[in-house]
């Protein structure tokens, strides 16, 4: 490849429902850059394997892209498509929706280059759309449902009636169809259920509507601001109520404020995470984004965050392994990699590209006690959620060939 540098492409979300995370997504990109280019970070860190040294790529410096989908899985598809022709990127990141993502593995897979999937949770990026140019760090729906069913047993029994509120659209279907699942295992009941569409900002109705019903626990599979105002909306009418927030995060709750209290969740990754990977990490973000607000609260990184700058070193380090930007051979070097990105050894498998890692489940905090960006508890470690090649949404996956 000819030039003194090469190019990455960041399509995320800086506006819309999910620009909060998505905001947070291109913070850990840009920084992944930096480390790569100047060192710091993970990159000069002697628990991340990886042979990057802090001098670039493969002899090239790294340089980079950002487009905005605003939630839009055509914009984002339309942004890919353009980082690809007019940037010549050769490496595609983002999708801070399943919906972007879904979008992004397209074209990614249609102009042969490889795309490292940040927040988008859906089943089916690494289930039934699986596609060989693409990598998922995040849990998917499946991988929640697992992690959330021990810990929401404890927390509320085995003989519990719920309502739900999903967003209509896949995401939030098969995300309401996995809690069902894991629920109905624990001897749980629905009572009541609706879905509401993405951009919802009024929550009130729905709030009222199930005031007549007896339940125990509300589920809402929500992302986004979407989340943030049902929970609003919610505890307004029922202050006491037992809530579920499947994929929660960090941006949710800081914007949510007190709604977030006692909230239980999957988040990608906590600030409250005690590790070398997770310190190292924790510390460089905030050294990097601190000044640029003047508070440490609002310097506190959050899983998007985390997940954007994980997946931008395992691109770069994958490539340094195989020694070239030839996507077939990066792939090779990322299928089946060993490695800890903060929680533990974990494995970017072969068979569907979907990083076999913990999923940390989390309690929201009290307004009081957010202090310092920290607005949810840990429930105790992060949970183990493996699952076979043969099971599970890997099922569906055929990567097919070159």
């Amino acid at each position: 490849m000819s030039g003194d540098s090469v190019t990455f492409g960041f399509n995320v979300a800086s506006s819309g429902a999910y620009s909060t995370a998505g905001k947070q997504e291109l913070r850990g990109f840009k920084l992944a850059v930096k480390h790569i280019n100047n060192g710091g970070g993970w990159v000069t860190s002697e628990q991340y394997e990886s042979p990057l040294d802090g001098d670039g790529l493969l002899d090239k410096d790294v340089e980079f892209a950002v487009e905005d989908t605003g939630g839009s899985s055509d914009t984002a598809r339309s942004n890919a498509q353009r980082l690809v022709d007019s940037e010549e990127v050769i490496m595609l990141a983002g999708g801070t929706s399943s919906n972007s993502g879904l979008a992004n593995q397209e074209v990614a897979a249609q102009n042969q280059v490889v795309y490292m999937a940040t927040m988008a949770n859906a089943n089916s990026l690494t289930g039934i759309d699986c596609n060989r140019y693409s990598f998922r760090e995040m849990y998917n729906n499946h991988m929640a449902a697992k992690a959330l069913a021990p810990a929401l047993s404890n927390e509320f029994g085995d003989d519990v009636n719920y309502v739900k509120i999903s967003q209509d659209n896949e995401w939030g279907q098969t995300l309401r169809d996995e809690m069902d699942t894991a629920l109905g295992n624990l001897g749980w009941a629905p009572v009541w259920d609706t879905t509401a569409q993405v951009g919802t900002t009024d929550y009130s109705q729905y709030a009222e509507d199930i005031e007549s019903v007896d339940f125990d626990v509300i589920v809402l599979g929500l992302g986004g601001l979407d989340a943030v105002n049902a929970l609003r909306a919610f505890r307004e009418e029922f202050p006491e109520s037992n809530i579920v927030l499947p994929i929660a995060s960090k941006d949710i709750a800081r914007t949510a404020g007190d709604a977030i209290e006692g909230v239980i969740g999957t988040v990608a990754w906590s600030p409250a995470i005690n590790s070398p990977l997770s310190d190292t990490f924790r510390e460089s973000f905030r050294e990097e984004y601190g000044s640029s607000t003047g508070t440490s609260k609002s310097a506190s990184p959050s899983g998007a965050a985390h997940i954007a700058y994980t997946q931008t070193l395992q691109y770069a380090s994958a490539a340094e392994r195989a020694g070239t930007f030839n996507p077939i051979d990066v792939i090779g070097a990322l299928e089946g990699h060993e490695y800890d990105a903060g929680l533990g050894p974990q494995t970017l498998r072969a068979c569907d590209h979907q990083a076999m890692r913990r999923v940390p489940v989390v309690k929201g905090k009290p307004e009081v006690q957010q202090s310092y960006g920290t607005y949810y508890g840990l429930i105790g470690e992060p949970a183990d959620v493996q699952y076979a090649c043969d099971s599970g949404p890997a099922a569906n996956c055929s990567l097919g060939g070159n």
